[in-house]
């Protein structure tokens, strides 16, 4: 299991409490239509109908409002969220009798049977997991798969080494917990957290944190990172990031 930290658990619920209030106009500015179409897409490719699927850090079900449509009614889908604001906001959506959604800490081990799930998907969540804790997070992914079943994560990182990048990390990993890491360190972790099978990495530009800084958010936590990094005489639209397409499969024997 991994070790619940109330602290942690209450930082990130009051970040994302926030963000629920303001999710739908400030995530456009974070990541545009086509990207989540785009990155959703991807995560659903291996979609088939009767598999089970686990949405971790579900936010206000996207992804499982488009699997819903792409499979069968003997398919089960399954979505986890720390927060009920986010919660309350996938619930919304009416995703009908096949969605169940859930509230709950991944730092508290996933509550699922062994060998239980095809595919399990997180869009936007690895960055959010103290990365002391995410070997042990990828282990417990792996076991709730059945043999052969895929893990497809899209997760945030640092590309550019300059000084509004370097602060806009340390300021987030310090005030929010949220670990973007440059894209090597993150790949370490990733290769070698776990037991996975034919990892995949596909590295692309994302424009969030920079076209976050041309318009004003109401998400609260990245406009006080903003005016931090202004306030220090920097450039927050030069703050570059990345996205990794990480994918990888639970051994067939």
């Amino acid at each position: 299991m991994l070790k619940d930290t109330e602290k942690y658990v209450r930082l990130k619920q009051a970040i994302y409490r926030d963000y629920s209030r303001s999710y739908g106009e400030d995530r456009k500015r974070f990541v545009t239509a086509g990207a989540l179409r785009e990155r959703i897409a991807w995560a659903l490719g291996s979609l088939v109908p009767g598999l089970r699927l686990l949405d971790l850090g579900c936010g206000s079900g996207e992804l499982l409002d488009q699997a819903r449509r792409l499979t069968s009614e003997t398919s089960s889908l399954i979505g986890l969220d720390l927060t009920r604001e986010m919660i309350a906001l996938a619930k919304n959506r009416k995703l009908g009798r096949r969605v169940s959604l859930l509230q709950g800490n991944i730092l508290d081990g996933l509550p699922f049977r062994s060998s239980s799930l095809h595919l399990i998907t997180c869009l936007n969540l690895i960055q959010e997991i103290p990365t002391k804790a995410l070997p042990e997070l990828l282990r417990e992914m792996e076991r709730i798969l059945v043999p052969g079943g895929e893990i497809k994560a899209v997760i945030p990182c640092m590309i550019e080494d300059n000084a509004p990048s370097r602060t806009f990390a340390r300021l987030a990993r310090e005030q929010g917990a949220i670990n973007f890491e440059y894209v090597n360190d993150l790949k370490d972790v990733l290769e070698n957290g776990s037991g996975l099978h034919n990892k995949k990495y596909d590295l692309k530009p994302s424009p969030a944190a920079a076209a976050a800084s041309r318009g004003r958010t109401r998400f609260n936590f990245f406009t006080k990172l903003q005016q931090q990094i202004r306030d220090m005489g920097l450039d927050p639209s030069e703050v570059q990031q990345g996205v990794v397409f990480f994918s990888g499969n639970r051994s067939k024997v």
